[in-house]
């Protein structure tokens, strides 16, 4: 079968990309994609030593693509907006709100989380009842919510708009060319968020005494528009990946025995090894996008500057080059390190965070399931370009 370059933007790829990425991988790991002007690089090797190139910079380069003029100016303010993120910035921005958050994300005040996600985790585990349930929508979600709440210092109370904000956000980024209308959505969270946080957020961290918030005060001593963007992408960082990579193990799980959910329930070990398969096994974030800021050679193709270049993290976590059966669900298997938190400068801040809260929440989730004897998962995921979104996740108690 020889790929076709409708398949990257059909929906089935939206829903469930692997197959095409394991084409594409197989056949040109460096593919130009002329519908997205974009150059997609599937190969684990190849990906490892790009995310270390300094040539190349993470501003994510023309993703605007035809536009009426109408809708060019929503789309263009949400561009920039996004382009000031830490993770699509280049130094000296990059560092300072690198250097500015550093502090709050040590492995110490990380574990520090770890006793409030268990009692969450049991808190709503323990709400659900006999009969069908959604496990992303009455566990994942919520749990990710809340913990990525509680990290920036958002009360409780406000989970629900603030999460509404955030998948606002994500939506304008899961597509391959801007979608005007999301990016007027995405802009009007903006604008909310801003006054959130500044009426909201800064006051709190400012003035709270909790030890894990009060590194995080340095982002507020930032100029507004830098807090904000350091602000929004925690915040998106937070909820939808960690969600998505918690249901993501869950619906393998569900379709376990009884001894595998014991082993878990046990053993710190084997669920670490879990944690770190299904980040593998399904990134949540798919894409790293790159541009060319001078000439360069990938693999057998010669780029000129401003090229936009998309690494594929997930293609390459499932390369049969470096994981062997890497389609099979195979915890403490043996290989490289996966690729979803990303490599060098722009590694994932919040990583360490991210792992403790998904070991603490799937360990008293086998607890659960062993009590429960939940089964008969059905998942299902909303298409989305470069992003695992998970809509629900049936299982019967």
């Amino acid at each position: 079968m020889t790929f076709d370059s409708r398949l990257l933007l059909a929906e089935e790829t939206a829903r469930n990309p692997y197959p095409a990425f394991s084409l594409l991988r197989a056949e040109n790991p460096v593919y130009w994609h002329e519908e997205t002007n974009s150059w997609y690089v599937t190969s684990y090797r190849l990906i490892t030593e790009l995310l270390r190139d300094a040539s190349l910079s993470a501003c994510p380069g023309d993703y605007v693509g035809e536009q009426r003029p109408e809708d060019l100016s929503v789309v263009k303010q949400a561009e920039a907006f996004f382009n000031s993120w830490m993770v699509f910035s280049d130094p000296p921005h990059q560092t300072l709100l690198r250097e500015t958050i550093a502090p709050a994300f040590p492995r110490r005040t990380a574990e520090a989380w770890s006793h409030y996600a268990r009692t969450l985790a049991d808190d709503l585990l323990g709400r659900i009842g006999q009969g069908e349930t959604d496990l992303h929508g009455d566990f994942s979600l919520p749990l990710a919510t809340r913990l990525t709440c509680a990290v920036l210092g958002v009360p409780a109370q406000d989970d629900t708009r603030v999460r509404q904000w955030s998948t606002d956000l994500i939506s304008f980024l899961s597509t391959p060319i801007a979608d005007p209308q999301r990016a007027a959505v995405a802009m009007r969270a903006v604008d909310e968020l801003r006054s959130y946080f500044h009426s909201v957020v800064v006051p709190a961290l400012q003035s709270g005494t909790d030890e894990r918030l009060i590194a995080l005060r340095g982002m507020t001593e930032l100029e507004p528009s830098s807090a904000l963007a350091l602000f929004t992408q925690l915040l998106t960082g937070g909820v939808d990946p960690v969600a998505s990579s918690l249901t993501t193990a869950l619906e393998i799980m569900a379709g376990w025995q009884p001894e595998q959910w014991k082993a878990m329930a046990v053993d710190p070990d084997v669920v670490e090894a879990v944690v770190e398969e299904a980040l593998r096994f399904d990134a949540p974030f798919h894409f790293i996008p790159r541009t060319t800021t001078a000439p360069i050679r990938i693999g057998t193709h010669a780029l000129g500057a401003g090229e936009r270049v998309v690494l594929v993290i997930a293609a390459a976590n499932r390369d049969p080059e470096q994981f062997e059966s890497p389609d099979d669900f195979l915890p403490g298997r043996q290989g490289p390190v996966h690729l979803s938190f990303g490599l060098g400068k722009h590694y994932c801040l919040g990583a360490m965070l991210a792992r403790i809260v998904l070991r603490e929440s799937l360990q008293c989730a086998a607890r659960w399931m062993l009590e429960s004897g939940a089964g008969s998962p059905r998942g299902e995921r909303l298409p989305a370009f470069g992003a695992t979104t998970w809509s629900r996740m049936m299982v019967t108690v």
